[in-house]
């Protein structure tokens, strides 16, 4: 091996060619099997169809702000602080009730994505009207607004009273079953989310929820309103709670909350997330049925924020025992980190057998460093359990990396369903993550980043069973351009265990290995 490499540095060095230090792979093909849940590759979209032509989406959400403030009956939303408080038409001006959420599963289904995402309303009241700002003076309750109610307690109705200054959530999801079909219908909706970031209801929500939300608040409408999902439609799986970041997570809304406080102090608990998780684990088993299945939180880094080079390794706060990020986080917050392995500690903990859903995040950019760290962000999410995982936004750049997982060939090549071991010295300079087909090791494909400055040489050292691969293909993103592109001559077969990928400087990488004939 330390022949192999030095052969290599000499004969870059001779060519006079800039590279990086030789990074090396270690891939064990007879290591642990772990199955990668096909629903990471996701997205955030309300009815756009055209999203669905520049990303490979398995998976899409209908979500965010707009979604707190939406009355199904009407179609009216509120677009709280992002745009004067305005109750309006935004979504749709169709008068259908619930045309906002049936066109989105009918789209989505059409392009071939067969998992959707629905959000109901939590927070108390909707838009009642079409009228555009609402002043401080009419914050709910006023006529601005139409008041939620979990259940009916009547009989439940495909025409919604319009008069009734009421909106019921049984007879929302009741509507869409009828419409769409139930959540095992490949038209219907498989999952409902609890609201939106409520920790910031308080101020992007102002009009409807001027004060703080509390601990208890929270947990008691998400009992509430899963339980009418759950009676109508027992296999619709429960996100929740759909908290906006660390901070909430922490502590939600308000750190002083004395119920909170109170709680925290006689439990024991590390966070507001164990809170919650207990919480509804307890509801669950007085229900006898589960009442969350999908934990959900929200994930913006901070460091990525702050340019080029901290974007590049912001995603090792999610995975990476004794990192310290460019942030507050990384300052302040070590006792929980990484991140992700914190939270599936809590899981487990406090409701196991609760999945992971990370319904929003975005690592920013739009150059070279938002391709390496969506790529490197998938990888984690494969790594780490994570059930599910919706972009929110995107531009190029960032699509071009899930594509790299799901359609790195336009012809429907795909990162394999089961993740393999696959160790690398320095995540500084380079990440691997390899996966194959189920139990079939005829296919091998391996993400690989460069992040710095200068082309690097890369040996992958398969361990195991290795079949005969005779084939090499490199996908990749590098350079000015968003492009996937097919790297002629980058990689290399020494011999059945041993490959040498040559990256250009700042990529991101698919390598395909296959037993078929080049």
């Amino acid at each position: 091996m330390k022949r192999l490499l030095c052969m290599l540095l000499c004969l870059l060095l001779l060519t006079g060619t800039a590279m990086a230090e030789p990074a090396v792979v270690t891939i064990d093909l007879n290591g642990t099997r772990t199955p990668i849940s096909p629903l990471i590759y996701g997205i955030n979209n309300f009815t756009d169809a055209s999203v669905y032509n520049s990303v490979t989406a398995t998976a899409v959400r209908q979500g965010g702000n707009r979604m707190s403030g939406y009355n199904w009956e009407t179609n009216y939303s509120s677009a709280g602080s992002d745009w004067y408080h305005s109750s309006d038409t935004y979504l749709s001006s169709m008068t259908t009730p619930g045309y906002v959420a049936t066109s989105f599963a009918k789209i989505a289904n059409a392009k071939g994505v067969r998992y959707h995402l629905t959000t109901l309303q939590l927070a108390g009241y909707v838009a009642a009207d079409k009228a555009g700002t609402v002043d401080e003076a009419d914050t709910a309750p006023s006529s601005r607004w139409a008041e939620v109610i979990p259940s009916k307690g009547a009989a439940l109705s495909l025409k919604p009273d319009l008069t009734d200054g009421k909106v019921y959530m049984d007879e929302y999801v009741h509507y869409l079953i009828a419409k769409l079909g139930d959540s095992t219908s490949a038209l219907g909706i498989q999952a409902y989310s609890l609201d939106n970031e409520p920790a910031l209801w308080m101020h992007t929500h102002a009009r409807i929820h001027p004060e703080a939300t509390g601990a208890w608040e929270l947990i008691e409408k998400s009992i509430a309103v899963s339980k009418v999902v759950k009676a109508l439609d027992p296999n619709a799986e429960i996100y929740g709670p759909a908290l906006y970041g660390y901070t909430a997570y922490d502590h939600l809304a308000d750190e002083k909350d004395p119920t909170w406080m109170s709680v925290k102090a006689a439990r024991g608990y590390r966070w507001y997330l164990d809170y919650y998780l207990d919480e509804m684990r307890k509801a669950s088993e007085a229900a006898g049925t589960r009442l969350l299945d999908v934990l959900d939180i929200h994930y913006y880094s901070e460091s990525s924020r702050t340019g080029f080079e901290d974007r590049l390794q912001s995603v090792r706060t999610l995975y990476e025992k004794g990192f310290r990020e460019n942030s507050w986080i990384g300052q302040w917050c070590q006792h929980n980190l990484p991140l992700l392995p914190t939270v599936m500690a809590s899981i487990e903990k406090y409701y196991p057998g609760t999945k992971l859903a990370i319904t929003e995040y975005n690592y920013g950019g739009e150059d070279i460093s938002a391709t390496i760290a969506q790529a490197e962000t998938l990888g984690c999410f494969a790594a780490q359990g994570v059930y599910s995982a919706f972009i929110w936004g995107g531009n190029a750049w960032q699509y071009s990396g899930i594509n790299l997982y799901t359609n790195f060939d336009r012809q429907g090549g795909a990162f394999g369903d089961t993740l393999i071991p696959a160790v690398t010295a320095d995540h500084s300079k380079c990440v691997a993550y390899a996966a194959v087909d189920s139990d079939d090791n005829s296919r091998l494909t391996v993400m690989l980043t460069n992040k710095t400055a200068e082309a690097q040489q890369t040996t992958l050292i398969l361990q195991g069973g290795v079949p005969a691969y005779q084939s090499v293909r490199v996908y990749a993103v590098h350079g000015d351009s968003a492009d996937i592109r097919l790297l002629e001559d980058a990689g290399v077969l020494l011999n059945p265990g041993t490959l040498t990928v040559t990256l250009p400087a700042y990529c991101a990488a698919m390598v395909v290995l296959t037993t078929d004939a080049p």
